[in-house]
């Protein structure tokens, strides 16, 4: 009995391995660490600006992964040790019929901290762009997190004084990566678009009179709902109100008589006090000279959760004039309907 004990414990050790070895057949082993390639994309999917911007840009940056650290459980971005060329190329545009007759110039660099570009010390990216063939590329420095393209364009060919029902737009796609080894690869699906946004429409940068106490009273009481201090806002502490619709956003900027001592660049410097309240556009109609609006955004409580706010409602233009009516939803509390009058 001993022996034939002994004798079958080897074989079904030897069942078990091939087991195993048959069930691990298709397994492969996944790429972590730095066995993990290095991936550049387009830093965003899109932009605008309004008919008379000179310029435009793009940023191609690096996409987290794991942090050798250990100390950002969800990734960091870990910069290339070695200098690749990215190529990119402008795919698709509409409403001109010559790239040349918008785009005339571009050029390429990163920021070293918040004063300083590579541009400031003379270093070369060496950006190569064909503006009759759309087609560029440049260089993506070792060491470098983020590289932006700027064009310069043609701020003449779309400023008019009409209502444009077309689409203006220039898209931008990464196309190929050359010197990258097998550690570093590219993402060439995605697209960054950028709008021509018509000044004749909603877009654009209006004022509150501040000494109408009914439009001020009315501008309180609609972003007081989810502002403190706008809330408690008197009249005679404010120098200035605007609002603006922009690309995908909704700003508000509130300029306080009220000044302080900030260090910008190495330099003391007295400016203003501002209250800022933004929120990323749901709604908006812009080819028209009246339609729809609504904005949300989310507000940190004090417990540390996030609550949405929205204001919805429509707008009229007439001329430089912009008649905003806006419901406020916040917390289970809302405004009732307020009209804005606003002008360029």
């Amino acid at each position: 009995m001993k022996r034939l004990r002994h004798f079958m414990m080897p074989a079904l050790a030897l069942l078990a391995v091939s087991a195993c070895s048959k069930r691990n057949d298709n397994v492969v082993t996944p790429n972590v660490g730095d066995k993990f390639p290095q991936i550049i994309n387009l830093a965003d999917e899109g932009d605008g600006g309004l008919e008379d911007e000179d310029k435009f840009s793009f940023k191609v940056g690096l996409i987290d992964r794991a942090d050798p650290s250990g100390e950002n459980l969800e990734g960091a971005i870990v910069p290339l040790k070695k200098a690749v060329r990215v190529n990119f190329a402008v795919t698709h545009f509409e409403g001109f019929n010559k790239l040349s007759d918008y785009i005339k110039e571009a050029k390429a660099f990163y920021e070293i901290d918040d004063c300083t570009t590579s541009e400031d010390k003379d270093i070369d990216l060496k950006l190569n762009f064909d503006v009759n063939t759309g087609k560029g590329s440049f260089e993506f420095p070792a060491g470098v997190e983020e590289v932006e393209i700027e064009f310069e364009t043609n701020d003449a060919l779309f400023d008019d004084d009409v209502l444009n029902t077309d689409d203006r737009k220039i898209e931008i796609q990464l196309t190929g990566i050359d010197n990258a080894g097998t550690n570093v690869t590219l993402n060439t699906a995605n697209k960054f678009e950028y709008e021509v946004l018509d000044d004749e429409s909603v877009f654009g940068e209006y004022e509150i009179d501040v000494n109408n106490a009914t439009q001020f009273n009315s501008f309180v009481q609609l972003f007081g709902l989810i502002n403190e201090d706008v809330k408690n806002l008197k009249a005679a502490d404010v120098e200035e109100i605007k609002i603006e619709f922009a690309y995908n956003e909704f700003k508000a900027v509130i300029t306080l008589k009220e000044t302080e001592q900030v260090e910008e660049c190495g330099e003391m410097e007295e400016v203003n006090k501002e209250i800022e309240i933004e929120g990323g556009i749901e709604e908006l109609d812009t080819k028209t000279l009246a339609g729809a609006v609504e904005f949300a955004d989310d507000i940190e409580q004090e417990d540390g959760t996030e609550a949405e706010f929205k204001y919805s409602g429509e707008f009229t233009l007439n001329g430089k004039n912009l008649v905003l009516t806006l419901k406020g939803e916040y917390n289970d509390n809302e405004t009732e309907e307020i009209t804005l009058n606003l002008n360029k």
